[in-house]
């Protein structure tokens, strides 16, 4: 089967977030199994186009009473054929969304409208004929609204469009004054479902448009239907439950391996743990911390935003201390945290980082730091007000670092009283109590730990079950039950 896959990101090109290791690892595992996978994404200004080949042959993409010269690069990689779409002006800048984690450039609308319409007309040029178009979160959502309106008398009329929602707090919001910028009329955009509350939602139109819907995780799928997650759009995802199902993502069992994970400083394996400790010792004298053993040591790796927890951790509202605060100045324990995002809280970070003795923090991201966190920390802290699906925890399981986390979404789906820790309301007192916990469970119950790690890493999280359930999906909306025999080279 041939999917193409239009995405805003992906690992190791272009990572905000886990959308980027999502898509590349399902991908990948997608190829694997005997499947070819496309995959068309931008060329941002942080991606080396050396290692491609440029193709000379431009497309004219329309958007309205207009059309935008947009070039191309290609290259192989890992069973994939990617597509790089090139328009420096509008792809082509450093950021993905905008300047900064916590900023968005004015026109990401034109951006993604360029994006989306560009992968259709790619994949007509080029006769890739795809089964399945799939496409991830607002970024992409105009791609099966375009797809409904231009395409079903082209060869491209015969795909089938899926449409993971990765994040439904992030719906594609834009002001009206901005739609002739998807280079829909105003008849389209009404037909197509994209006007809501006053403004322009892609999500929306996302929704309607779509075959198939897909959340990243089964409890997700039924939180969206429901005022505290829908974001004012619960009623939509309802009215569109009966094509909604959830698939939970999975990990990149290679990448993410403690037994050959060359960003440690001791590689360890569910049998032989001894490498883990070495790994806390490292990670402690690299972020400044006393190396004591005795001692939890807490890891986070995190966006900065307030889904991840951040008003509850370091914000001074709602009449209680911010927890993480109270956490380092009252526990026996040490905390380490990397991350960005809002700036009040980066701030607020550095701000205890000189304070706190046993607090260490990073603002920025490194992979090869997330994965040393990972491991050599004791417990991983997710305190987040809603998880899609979350993979940090994922990674956490597969290190046999205890997550500490809240019920909700995937988090709710991957971790239980055998593997984690559960925060039980979200607030600053419900993440000291979770915290407290673990601090009894590593002075006074290591037994009852050790086991919790060994149950940890034995739970499997890979890809090759959730590749297995969009293989399904994919044959109920085309009708092909099979995988071709080989992956295929792309025809031009």
């Amino acid at each position: 089967m041939h999917i193409l896959f239009v995405t805003s990101e992906v690992h190791p090109l272009a990572k905000s977030g886990g959308l980027a290791d999502a898509v590349a690892s399902l991908a990948k595992t997608l190829a694997s199994r005997g499947n070819r996978v496309s995959l068309v994404l931008p060329r941002y200004g942080s991606i080396d186009s050396k290692t491609w080949e440029k193709r000379e042959i431009s497309l004219k993409v329309p958007l309205g009473d207009q059309e935008i010269l947009t070039g191309w690069f290609y290259r192989r990689q890992e069973g994939l054929d990617l597509y790089a779409l090139d328009h420096r002006d509008l792809l082509g800048r450093s950021g993905i969304y905008g300047p900064s984690p916590a900023e968005a450039y004015e026109d990401n609308l034109l951006r993604f409208a360029l994006l989306s319409r560009g992968a259709l007309e790619l994949a007509l040029a080029l006769d890739l004929e795809p089964a399945v178009i799939h496409t991830h979160d607002w970024p992409t959502a105009l791609v099966p609204i375009f797809h409904r309106l231009f395409y079903q008398n082209t060869p491209l009329g015969r795909a089938r469009t899926v449409f993971s929602i990765h994040n439904f707090g992030y719906q594609g919001w834009a002001p009206l004054e901005r739609a002739h910028e998807t280079g829909l009329s105003r008849e389209e955009l009404d037909r197509a479902g994209l006007c809501h509350n006053g403004e322009i939602n892609l999500v929306r139109g996302a929704l309607i448009a779509a075959d198939t819907l897909v959340a990243v995780s089964p409890r997700y799928a039924r939180e969206i239907q429901t005022p505290p997650f829908g974001f004012g759009l619960h009623q939509e995802a309802a009215r569109q439950g009966d094509k909604l199902t959830g698939i939970l993502n999975g990990i990149d069992q290679d990448e993410w391996n403690p037994e050959t994970d060359t960003a440690l400083p001791a590689r360890y394996s569910r049998k032989d743990r001894r490498g883990k400790a070495l790994c806390k010792e490292a990670l402690q004298i690299e972020f400044g911390l006393p190396p004591e053993p005795g001692v939890p040591l807490v890891g986070m790796v995190t966006r900065l935003t307030e889904q991840k927890g951040i008003g509850a951790l370091f914000g001074s509202g709602g009449g209680e201390e911010p927890s993480l605060r109270r956490i380092c100045r009252e526990l026996p324990l040490q905390v380490i945290l990397i991350g960005t995002g809002e700036v009040w809280c980066q701030e607020e970070i550095l701000r205890m980082t000189g304070e706190l003795p046993n607090f260490s923090a990073l603002v920025g991201y490194s992979e090869a730091l997330a994965h040393r966190i990972t491991a050599g920390s004791d417990f991983f802290l997710m305190p987040s007000t809603y998880e899609p699906c979350g993979l940090n925890q994922l990674y956490a399981l597969r290190y046999g670092t205890i997550p500490v986390v809240t019920s909700t979404g995937g988090l709710a789906d991957t971790v239980d009283r055998h593997t984690g820790l559960l925060i039980r309301h979200y607030s600053p007192g419900g993440i000291v109590s979770a915290l407290q916990e673990a601090c009894r469970l590593y002075r006074e119950a290591p037994l009852r730990l050790e086991e919790m790690r060994d149950t940890a890493m034995a739970r499997d999280f890979g890809w090759s079950r959730s590749a297995r359930d969009y293989q399904s999906l994919y044959g109920a909306i085309t009708g092909e039950t099979g995988s071709a025999s080989s992956p295929g080279t792309s025809r031009e």
